[in-house]
């Protein structure tokens, strides 16, 4: 071993981070919890000292993008490096530290380990497109154990490469492509993957999936991943067909541009975004006059707010850049750029980068679904309209949630995380919690970096750094979404703290408080109470157990925009018929007046708030408050008030009350079926645009037009939080393994015909099977310790089932959100109403039916059935108890904590057609959450 002698172990140790050079190389030496550890002192991604970062927890964060490396094992943790840094060898010796540079500090694992599993998978899978998201998904596929054989087609002859640096050091000659590539010398050797460069894909065939080559050549595959990036979008204006134009997109476009630049006198660069920009600052950089023409009245119009656009805006004529806002080009030619005023920008270079069209037209003649903006529909994981067909990079256009917006990202880190998505889900991983969108740019010597979810009309704070500004834009509440950074890495860290606390700025200049107790009483709901960052496969403990969170729930769920069961009609069927309900946990009364009408109004005297009915049910012509005796007529107004006037000309109510001002509080109100619902919203949808088509189709089953007959009632109170209900009725899992009634005599049993559907929008669901007549298999037995094999039923008409739906199912149990569970299992037939009383309890009313021309013997067949439910049936005993185990479990627990709702990855929220899945429960939250504000 070569050791070279350094620093003393004192100044190290007392320093913690100190740069020096071994034999001509650049090393820095580090002290992490009392030892001594050497690594290369330059960032693996791009030039910047690591010993100008900060350290903090045995990891340093490069000062320019901030990366973060172990410094221990020298490892890559986070983007944007992807490379590990050099480590040496270490000892201390006469008080000085000396260091091998000819031997690791220790072998590290290589990054992917790949020998193990090459080979184990019959499955090809083919990437078109040889860019950083085509190579970076090769990579992460191998890395999460994908063993099938894999083809990387692109159209360009050198190895897939990054392109940040074409605007950058390669376009200035600092650096060569080599130090762009993607893989590490022999990186792709090692994943087998067969690269096939220079060679573009004509067509896609995807009936027999298979890929037509450009040179004739066709292959065959079982996943196809679409990485075909995007093209530069040309400028058509007078002259563009003649003129040289210069745009950037490629290796080849970088070195006839930097050719250009190195001779250019001036530099005209057409559109004011991060590109142009960065051209500019190139073009500068090497001497030449440079001009930003924008269309638009400022800079960044499309992504960033004013203040921080006009900000850069600033840098950029620092620096010498010229800038025409609101400019209108009429003509380009061999001596620059015509405007709409008559002006000529005079230039010798002309560039344009004026935005990209997504190359999607492969997709499209494939009948693969694209955007009407151009670029590739994917979901959540990146998946296409076609089985085992994904899209990355910037040719996919993502959309997070059922409804929600749709979003094309050009950035170096949505490369990369599209690829682990994609790479993820089909080695069939759980997703993991992504980080904010992310970019940077590097301008006129300094580091842009913009971390969140930019809006050009959103809020901004500017904040001055030791080093510059940071500017902090802002939603509704004043909570921190983004962060604008110009070169001040500690002020940017304490912004990304913000944002992931879900904090909003504090008033007077601080982010925080002195006293933290004292900052969450103040804070808003929105910011107290953050979901997870894995996304919707945890939940929170707070979501069942806090008062708060509760109290937000009635206002804005069961008093908001929802159709909340409040009765069957045939426990109303005559005039004065009424019914004491509830909406969430308020009272109501439901009654049919003298017209036949039903009405719902809130069970509360307008006058002393007194609940007046104090009946479950019954009937009656009026409702009189037993405390001063108000009296309301059948449809809620006020009839009568005792001692209006008075008594003996003294007392009484003032001379302008008016009774018809003072009724009871009425709720809009809907029928379907037999079945009432009712709305404190005034301008609700109608319930069959509330429900949806697949929705209506299980609610219409049962209550399809025959007149229904009420049988009975249960009522018993649960010690859990109501939500845990319609939880438990979205997760069929539990179904398999609890209820030893349902898989052993094959009810609900993993490998029956079932399903778990859910609408759009993840509020209704319709857990779903067919009675099955074969015998459970032994695989499954073994899964379900519920199971009890040689267990009879003495009476077996229990199990009979007489069909008279029009349905494929024998047993659907339906959610209509918020309150309702409407029970069909085989020929038993009940609605369950949701009663909140506070996030720890809740009463569940059981309301048992059958339909008017049932004959006596199915009358007999519903009751005999009836006992799988109820309180004490066959089924609900056991999910009352498991519900209650739940909540204890969060109310005893030592530290709040989260649920894990992981199960069926391929599905990341919705409807699943297995029954060992929890997709319907990320539905729910995903609906929640929306509707909460959080």
């Amino acid at each position: 071993m070569d050791w070279f002698k350094t620093l003393e172990t004192r100044q190290v140790l007392e320093q913690g981070a100190i740069a020096t050079e071994v034999d001509g190389l650049r090393i820095a030496l580090w002290a992490v919890d009392g030892e001594v550890y050497a690594t290369g002192n330059i960032c693996t991604h791009a030039f910047a000292y690591l010993t100008d970062g900060h350290v903090e927890g045995g990891c340093i964060e490069c000062p320019l993008h901030q990366g973060l490396f172990d410094i221990r094992s020298g490892k890559a943790l986070s983007a944007p490096v992807s490379k590990d840094i050099a480590t040496y060898a270490v000892k201390q010796e006469d008080g000085f530290v000396w260091v091998d540079i000819n031997t690791p500090a220790q072998q590290l694992d290589e990054a992917v380990t790949t020998a193990h599993v090459i080979g184990s998978d019959d499955r090809t899978l083919v990437v078109i497109g040889a860019g950083q998201a085509g190579a970076e998904t090769v990579i992460a596929v191998r890395k999460h154990g994908f063993g099938g054989r894999i083809v990387l087609i692109g159209s360009e002859a050198h190895m897939p490469y990054e392109r940040p640096p074409l605007s950058k050091e390669l376009l200035a000659g600092v650096t060569t492509i080599e130090d762009a590539y993607v893989f590490q010398a022999g990186q792709a050797a090692e994943l087998q993957v067969k690269m096939m460069l220079g060679v573009s894909v004509s067509a896609i065939y995807s009936n027999d999936k298979t890929v037509r080559l450009s040179n004739g050549e066709t292959i065959s595959y079982d996943i196809l991943v679409l990485a075909t990036g995007a093209r530069p979008r040309k400028l058509v204006v007078s002259g563009s067909d003649d003129t040289r134009i210069h745009y950037l997109r490629d290796l080849h476009d970088a070195e006839h541009l930097g050719a250009a630049l190195k001779t250019a006198q001036s530099v005209a660069v057409i559109g004011g975004g991060f590109i142009g920009l960065e051209l500019a600052s190139a073009a500068r950089k090497l001497g030449a006059k440079a001009t930003v023409i924008e269309a638009q009245p400022r800079l960044m119009t499309r992504l960033l707010p004013a203040a921080p656009a006009d900000y850069l805006a600033g840098i950029a004529k620092q620096h010498g850049v010229s800038i025409e806002l609101g400019a209108r080009i009429t003509n380009v030619s061999d001596k620059g750029v015509g405007l709409g005023d008559g002006r000529l920008i005079d230039a010798d270079v002309i560039i344009a980068g004026i935005g990209a069209i997504p190359n999607d037209d492969l997709a499209s003649d494939a009948d693969i679904k694209t955007h009407d903006k151009g670029g590739i529909l994917v979901d959540v994981a990146n998946r296409t309209n076609l089985a085992g067909v994904y899209a990355v990079g910037d040719v996919a256009v993502r959309q997070e949630r059922p409804g929600g917006p749709f979003q094309r990202m050009e950035s170096w880190q949505n490369a990369r995380l599209s690829a682990e998505r994609v790479a993820r889900h089909i080695t069939r991983h759980s997703p993991v919690a992504e980080d904010a969108p992310w970019f940077w740019s590097d301008l006129f010597g300094a580091t842009i970096q913009i971390y969140g979810q930019t809006d050009p009309d959103m809020a901004v704070v500017r904040r001055d750094g030791d080093k510059a500004p940071v500017f902090l834009g802002q939603d509704a509440i004043g909570r921190v979404k983004c962060v604008i950074d110009f070169g001040d890495p500690s002020a940017l860290r304490a912004a990304r703290s913000l944002m992931a606390n879900g904090q909003p700025l504090a008033t007077g200049g601080s982010e925080a408080g002195d006293n933290e107790e004292d900052d969450m009483k103040q804070q808003s709901f929105e910011s107290r109470f953050v979901w997870p960052a894995e996304g919707l496969t945890r939940v929170p403990d707070w979501v069942y157990t806090n008062q708060d969170v509760y109290d937000r729930e009635v206002e804005r769920i069961f008093q908001g925009p929802t159709w909340n069961y409040v009765a069957l009609e045939c426990e109303v069927p005559n005039t004065g018929d009424f019914v004491r309900s509830y909406v969430g946990p308020t009272p109501v009364v439901v009654s049919r007046d003298e017209d036949g009408e039903v009405h719902v109004f809130e069970n509360r005297c307008s006058h002393r708030a007194a609940e007046f009915c104090r009946e479950l049910r019954g009937n009656s012509t009026e409702f009189v408050c037993p405390y001063h005796e108000w009296s309301y007529d059948l449809k809620g107004n006020l009839a009568g008030v005792p001692f209006r006037r008075g008594a003996n000309g003294e007392g009484g109510m003032p001379a302008d009350f008016n009774a018809a001002d003072h009724g009871l509080r009425k709720l809009n109100v809907t029928k379907r079926g037999g079945v009432i619902f009712a709305s404190f919203a005034d301008n609700m949808e109608s319930f069959e645009d509330y429900m949806g088509e697949a929705m209506l189709t299980d609610f219409d089953a049962v209550f399809s037009g025959r007149k229904l007959k009420l049988f009975g009632h249960y009522r018993h109170t649960i010690m859990g939080n109501w939500k845990l209900y319609p939880e438990n009725l979205k997760d069929p899992y539990h179904a398999t393994l609890l209820h030893t009634f349902l898989v052993t005599f094959g009810l609900l049993v993993a490998g029956n015909k079932s399903a778990m559907i859910c609408d759009p929008k993840g509020r209704h669901s319709t857990m779903a099977s067919a009675k099955s007549d074969k015998s459970v298999s032994d695989e499954n037995k073994k899964e379900m310790r519920a199971y009890r094999d040689g267990m009879t039923l003495s009476d077996p008409r229990l199990m009979d089932y007489v069909p008279e739906f029009d349905s494929p199912w024998s047993v659907t149990m339906q959610v209509v959100w918020p309150n309702l569970i409407v029970q069909r299992e085989m020929n038993t037939l009940g609605v369950r109403q949701l009663v909140p009383n506070g996030p720890n309890e809740f009463t569940m009313i059981w309301t048992m039916f059958g339909y008017e021309d049932d004959d006596e013997e199915m009358i007999r067949h519903r009751l005999r059935q009836g006992n799988l439910m109820g309180p004490a049936g066959f089924l609900g005993l056991e999910d009352n108890e498991a519900i209650k185990f739940v909540q204890d479990g969060m109310l005893n627990s030592a530290k709040p904590a989260n649920h894990m709702v992981q199960l069926d990855p391929d599905v990341p929220a919705g409807t699943s057609e297995t029954l060992i899945s929890e997709a319907a429960i990320r539905a729910l939250y995903q609906h929640w959450r929306e509707e909460m504000g959080v």
